[in-house]
């Protein structure tokens, strides 16, 4: 290993200069010391878990369409098998993207969640349970989560209003829909509605000015 006098310190690998001071590097290179450290060789334990996860659902997957088709007088039942887990690994793959950031990570799985609800809906013969339950209790769900990881985590408000911002527009969706007619069940929307209420008047009063001033820092008012 080669030593810097000026410095006084050893320097790995075959350097002519010392990387502190640029002087003449003394002594030999014993050729055991690299540049740089060698890489762990695999994947990471992440990637392991998500690929072991994805040949788990093939084979869950696989199993079922050959019960399926084996079995075949109650219908195509393996397709509902595959939406719920695409939809799964979608809700999965939007998570990890966003982890970390947890409060946008929590208002884009939200309006994943109520979009894979509303198609579900739609896919098994829209009874229109994903307006009447779903979307309030998602939207719901998440200004209570909005507010406790803030709580939790102690986030800046600056760095959390926007996002409450849009938890409660998410929430005001269905008192909208229920003034629209759209509704059958105005019971969840109401104490939807009524909460994203609460909130934005918790917003306007106590934190009004930050709120403001954080959106027009970010479009540019």
């Amino acid at each position: 290993m080669k030593h810097c006098p000026k410095c006084g310190v050893f320097v790995a690998g075959n350097r002519s200069l010392c990387p502190l001071c640029q002087s003449p590097l003394t002594g030999d290179w014993d050729g055991e010391a690299p540049d740089f450290p060698a890489l762990p060789s695999g994947f990471p334990r992440r990637a392991l878990a998500l690929r072991i996860l994805a040949f788990l659902t093939f084979a869950g997957l696989a199993v079922c369409a050959a019960v399926n088709f084996s079995i075949p007088e109650h219908g195509w039942w393996v397709l509902y098998v595959a939406g719920g887990l695409a939809s799964a690994w979608i809700l999965l793959l939007l998570f990890l993207k966003k982890m970390r950031s947890p409060l946008k990570n929590l208002i884009y799985q939200t309006g994943a969640a109520a979009l894979l609800c509303v198609l579900w809906d739609l896919a098994t013969g829209w009874h229109r349970w994903s307006l009447d339950l779903a979307l309030p209790i998602v939207f719901l769900a998440c200004m209570a989560l909005m507010l406790g990881i803030a709580v939790i985590r102690r986030i800046p408000p600056a760095d959390c209003l926007l996002y409450f911002g849009e938890s409660i527009l998410l929430g005001l969706v269905p008192a909208v829909l229920l003034l629209c007619g759209v509704i059958q069940l105005p019971l969840p929307s109401l104490i939807c509605g009524s909460a994203a209420v609460v909130f934005l008047a918790g917003l306007v009063m106590f934190f009004w000015g930050p709120f403001w001033a954080e959106i027009r820092r970010r479009f540019h008012i």
